[in-house]
């Protein structure tokens, strides 16, 4: 039993894009663990490829059956560098969760080649397709092209601590409704210790004050930086 944890983005779809190339074998099951907090293009690109006939399993995690928003509005919580509680509650734990259910199942996780070192975990259930493949992140794409797709934007939760300016600022500009929930739930942190920020001592905000000033990039590219999350 083959389970692809399948996060919307370039790596995930690749093997997807190899399968219907006939390069390896298809998936069993194609599992997009959703933390309720995905950015809107990563909605959008699961719509579009089960359109392109790809059945996917979704599944939720986190705690008390709360999406990751829910979550943190709950506790007055953000997403930090220092703990990682948002990939393990509502990326790993749901997918280990599922694997449970097939003994001797493997997990297909897409790391492409040349980044071997987030491929941290050695578990024998777990496989790294591209790796073992050669196939790096350009490649990817070059594949997921020639199996007649197209090509996803960067997955990644818009709260992710990780996030560069250039991100922060499309969500500002482009979802203003998810840029004020970022904003709330950074304000939400606010203790007899201050507030505990996304960029480690300044509130969002304050690090896109100079909104105006910055020269806006392409969206897809913006989002090629990766946090250290591997459901890509």
């Amino acid at each position: 039993m083959r389970i692809l944890s399948f996060g919307g983005g370039v790596n995930s779809t690749a093997i997807i894009a190899l399968a219907l190339l006939g390069e390896m074998e298809m998936p069993d099951y194609i599992v997009f663990s959703d933390t309720g907090a995905e950015w809107p293009h990563t909605y959008q690109y699961l719509d579009y490829i089960e359109k392109e006939g790809i059945r996917i399993t979704y599944l939720t995690g986190g705690n008390k059956g709360m999406t990751m928003i829910e979550w943190c509005q709950f506790k007055n919580y953000i997403p930090c560098r220092m703990n990682r509680w948002c990939t393990d509650y509502w990326k790993r734990a749901p997918l280990d969760k599922f694997a449970k259910a097939f003994p001797g199942s493997e997990q297909l996780i897409g790391i492409d080649a040349g980044e071997e070192r987030r491929a941290k975990n050695k578990k024998k259930s777990l496989r790294y397709p591209l790796i073992e493949m050669g196939i790096n992140r350009q490649e990817c794409k070059q594949v997921i092209l020639r199996a007649g797709l197209g090509v996803p934007k960067k997955s990644g939760c818009f709260i992710c601590p990780y996030q560069r300016k250039g991100q922060w600022i499309e969500l500002k500009k482009k979802h203003p409704e998810l840029w004020r929930i970022a904003v709330d739930l950074e304000k939400g942190t606010v203790s007899d210790k201050g507030i505990f920020t996304y960029k480690n001592g300044l509130t969002i905000e304050e690090f896109v004050a100079d909104l105006d000033r910055q020269e806006e990039l392409p969206f897809g590219a913006v989002l090629d930086q990766k946090c250290e999350c591997y459901f890509d």
